[in-house]
């Protein structure tokens, strides 16, 4: 199992972008592929509202994700990097710069994704890559490189 296959990794340098913006732009590939429905974009965006920044799992670094959905059609993820930060929950104490999209059907489907991620995660050196990246195809090679 992939972890982010390239037709769902972007790269954007837009400034002003808000934190709801950041999670549509992610999931979007999702999105116009058939793989989730707004329904879930919107959950998540409830979610975080309702239950505060918890999806800033690191400096950076939002896990956008919420219950699964019976719209929601495999465990995929996608990412999204922007140059500019957006503060989750308009927190300036939450920026992020990466911002991954995580679905998934149910309550084992992603366990695998979760694994890869922790992994990838926990490289500094490789998240220092993937932040570097000014680019589509900088982020892209940053993803690949092991």
């Amino acid at each position: 199992m992939e972890l982010f296959s390239e037709q769902y990794v972007q790269y954007i340098d837009q400034e002003h972008v808000s934190w709801q913006n950041m999670i549509q732009m992610a999931g979007q590939p999702l999105l116009d592929d058939g793989l989730i429905a707004q329904e879930y974009v919107d959950e998540i965006i409830t979610t975080c509202t309702e239950k505060g920044p918890y999806m800033n799992i690191g400096p950076n670094i939002v896990l956008a994700h919420a219950r699964p959905l019976p719209s929601t059609k495999k465990a995929v993820m996608a990412l999204l990097l922007s140059k500019q930060p957006a503060a989750l929950l308009d927190d300036p104490a939450h920026t992020a710069r990466l911002w991954i999209f995580l679905a998934t059907p149910d309550d084992r489907s992603h366990i695998e994704l979760i694994q890869k991620l922790a992994t990838l995660l926990m490289d500094a050196d490789r998240v220092q890559r993937v932040l570097a990246a000014n680019s589509q195809e900088e982020l892209l090679g940053s993803l690949r490189a092991e």
